[in-house]
């Protein structure tokens, strides 16, 4: 339901004919995949059938397979092309989401919220058509380099196409999610520092966007981790591997950044209020000492023991204050994300040691 709405919302304000910016070919896909009957995710598990098929038909077009045999690594691939647009999707509405818990902290802070929103929703047209066109261009050229490692050796004519087609559509979608999240980490940004509702006391919507570009470095990991894991020959030759190894290790980089680089701000913000709660406790304690000492040299027992419950009261101000969060993300977030950068070692090393016992 969350899903819709947020797919609702990018589309009224494009409709209104006042949009930055006119959508990309993905978001009408995604708007028209959100508009058919029944849950959204039913229609992707459903497309999960013809994109297999359509995989699989590279090797039964070339003559490499018996017609009707599925091969695993095509399966995969089949199922990672919808999975990676169900993806795009999920994180097109889960940016939708996020602005929209961060919206108390924003208060005032933007001139045209839902513009703001839009531009972070929604992939501009031009410039992800000029990506699918460039990658379906350089796709032939990676499968020239080397064969063998790109596992296009054997096709021909027609499964070929198929193959180009099929590898180059999730090479699109992958590439659209990685320019995207450039555009969101210069929003993000740009919003934490025009929040003007920040309050250390209710982080919660300060955490909003940390959630979102989580997701975001997920995706992008999973994506090079599973790729890498079930073709293992593309790190076992030269050429395959001057192509792969940047992307399984620069992957998790990116992922990394996308996801604490937004946070700088917010974070600096979040020390510096803490800072000042923390310098007004110090000095309310030493102007309490003071008084205390007073006190004490008075030998005015009642006020000492009416001090000594105020120095009490502020002692458990100053702990409480010590622990407010200046990183706006949950420790849930952050173990969850850490968890993911380790998925391509992982994978990788699975892979060698399934090779291994395979090998023998």
């Amino acid at each position: 339901m969350v899903a819709e709405v947020a797919d609702l919302a990018a589309r009224s304000y494009a409709g209104e004919g006042s949009a930055p910016y006119g959508r990309s070919w993905l978001d009408r896909l995604f708007d028209w995949i959100t508009a058919l009957p029944g849950p959204t995710w039913l229609a992707y598990a459903l497309l999960v059938i013809p994109s297999v098929l359509f995989s699989n038909s590279a090797l039964w077009l070339s003559g490499l397979s018996p017609w009707g045999q599925l091969d695993p690594a095509q399966v995969y691939w089949g199922t990672n092309t919808v999975l990676l647009f169900a993806a795009a999707h999920h994180l097109r509405n889960a940016a939708a989401a996020a602005f929209d818990r961060f919206r108390p902290a924003l208060g005032n802070g933007v001139a045209d919220p839902e513009r703001t929103r839009y531009e972070f929703t929604v992939m501009p047209g031009w410039p992800t058509l000029a990506i699918t066109v460039a990658v379906f261009f350089s796709t032939p050229i990676y499968y020239l380099a080397d064969p063998v490692a790109f596992d296009v050796e054997g096709l021909q004519g027609a499964g070929l196409i198929v193959r180009t087609l099929t590898e180059g559509l999730t090479s699109v979608v992958f590439m659209a999610i990685a320019f995207q999240s450039i555009r969101q980490l210069r929003t993000i940004t740009r919003l934490h520092a025009a929040a003007d509702q920040v309050d250390p006391f209710r982080p919660l919507p300060l955490y909003a966007f940390a959630r979102f570009t989580a997701q975001v470095g997920i995706v992008l990991v999973l994506f090079i981790g599973g790729g890498a894991f079930v073709n293992p020959a593309a790190l076992e030759s030269s050429a395959a591997a001057a192509v792969w190894v940047p992307w399984v290790i620069g992957t998790p980089i990116v992922a990394a950044i996308v996801f604490v680089v937004p946070m700088l701000g917010m974070h600096g913000r979040l020390e510096t209020q803490k800072d000042r709660l923390e310098t007004a406790a110090d000095g309310r304690l030493r102007d309490l000492i003071g008084e205390l000492n007073e006190a004490i040299d008075g030998r005015d027992t009642d006020r000492v023991e009416a001090l000594d419950r105020t120095l009490s009261a502020l002692r458990h101000e100053r702990e409480v204050l010590a622990k407010l969060p200046t990183w706006p993300w949950s420790t849930g977030t952050l173990r969850g994300f850490g968890s993911a950068l380790l998925l391509p070692i992982a994978l990788f090393l699975a892979q060698r040691a399934l090779s291994a016992v395979l090998g023998d």
